[in-house]
């Protein structure tokens, strides 16, 4: 049947039992940068900007391994405002355009703006900003079940 699990007993005839294994702490698995970033520079800045993310969300009790995408859109709207801001110092809001030579805004310029615009909404969404920090709901922890070894082995703490 469709969505139940399959395993060597059922070819047997037999019944499967499936159980779920509760584990990991929440944390969802850094995304592959290299695949979106082709410099090592801006590579290493997702990396920190993903730790530092992760960090605050887990501190703040907010971290969930469903808010992985979101977290990597928002990794994704800072390294794209800062890339973006570098070009814009170089040559400024305003250009000229190619063809006309008339004053124009730069195109990194629109690029940071709504890199920004993500950002901050990304930012309330995830209850990361200070502001919002208050407002989420705090992510349950389930607690880990006792198993039979349990009663054999020594506590440690």
């Amino acid at each position: 049947m469709r969505g139940e699990g399959f395993g060597l007993s059922d070819l047997e005839g037999g019944m499967v039992e499936v159980i779920a294994i509760d584990g990991g702490d929440g944390v969802p698995p850094e995304p592959n940068w290299r695949s979106i970033f082709g410099r090592i520079a801006d590579r290493e800045a997702a990396a920190a900007y993903w730790r530092g993310i992760i960090s605050e969300m887990r501190s703040a009790e907010k971290l969930a391994v469903a808010n992985a995408h979101s977290i990597k859109r928002l990794v994704v709207a800072y390294v794209t405002y800062d890339i973006s801001a570098r070009e814009v110092l170089k040559s400024g809001p305003v250009i000229k355009a190619k063809k006309s030579g008339v004053p124009t805004y730069n195109p990194w310029w629109t690029t940071m703006s709504n890199a920004a615009s993500h950002a901050q909404a990304l930012e309330k969404e995830l209850c990361v900003s200070p502001r919002d920090r208050g407002a989420g709901a705090k992510v349950e922890k389930r607690a880990r079940g006792t198993t039979g070894a349990d009663r054999y082995l020594k506590q440690r703490g």
